[in-house]
């Protein structure tokens, strides 16, 4: 953590972790708070903002734990490496793509060709995903703990991205495996040609 003047600063990927759990909590408390954050495709084109909310909603715990677990290990070793605004962009847009994506399946009805054409979308994995993929370029030899077990970072986005190709060829699963390659694909386009000066 680093120090401030005036005090301590709380590092923005934990900040962004606390603000996920207490969303979750008031999806669970606030009637109508899940429904105006989802991704909903049929109005996506009215209701722009929800390209971007959706990250701070999710189907429940299990997927809450998944997403804030995979930004905190990723998150935290990126941001001493990268400044805050590229954090920010690779989160948000990489999850706005893949509704996007979304959207264009939906709407054109392209799931013949293995483009997801839910109505429905929410969370942050196309994000993390995409937070991965920059890492893996690059900080690939940095170390991370993942349950108390100590891993490269490229060792686990080549485990994650082939599990991913893996799970897409054989499709027919409950999990958007195309919405976090896609996601996986903007980290790196944006951590090669955009942000790559930047650091």
């Amino acid at each position: 953590m680093n120090r401030a003047s005036g005090g301590m600063k709380i590092p923005l990927t934990n900040a962004l972790v606390v603000l996920m759990v207490i969303s979750f909590l008031f999806q669970q408390i606030i009637p109508g708070y899940e429904d105006a954050l989802i991704f909903y495709s049929d109005r996506a084109l009215f209701d722009p903002w929800r390209f971007f909310t959706a990250n701070f909603a999710h189907v429940n715990i299990l997927h809450l734990f998944v997403n804030v677990y995979s930004l905190y290990v990723i998150g935290n070793a990126l941001e001493t490496r990268i400044k805050s605004p590229d954090l920010l962009r690779i989160l948000f847009l990489g999850s706005a793509l893949i509704y996007l994506e979304q959207w264009i399946g939906y709407s054109f009805d392209l799931s013949a060709y293995g483009i997801s054409s839910y109505a429905v979308g929410l969370g942050a994995s196309g994000g993390t995903s995409a937070l991965l993929a920059a890492a893996w370029l690059w900080i690939p030899e940095e170390k991370v703990r993942v349950f108390f077990i100590p891993a490269k970072i490229k060792h686990l986005a080549m485990l994650f991205f082939a599990f991913e190709i893996m799970m897409f060829a054989i499709g027919n699963t409950t999990t958007a495996h195309d919405a976090h390659l896609l996601g996986g694909l903007f980290g790196l386009l944006y951590a090669k040609y955009i942000a790559g000066g930047r650091r």
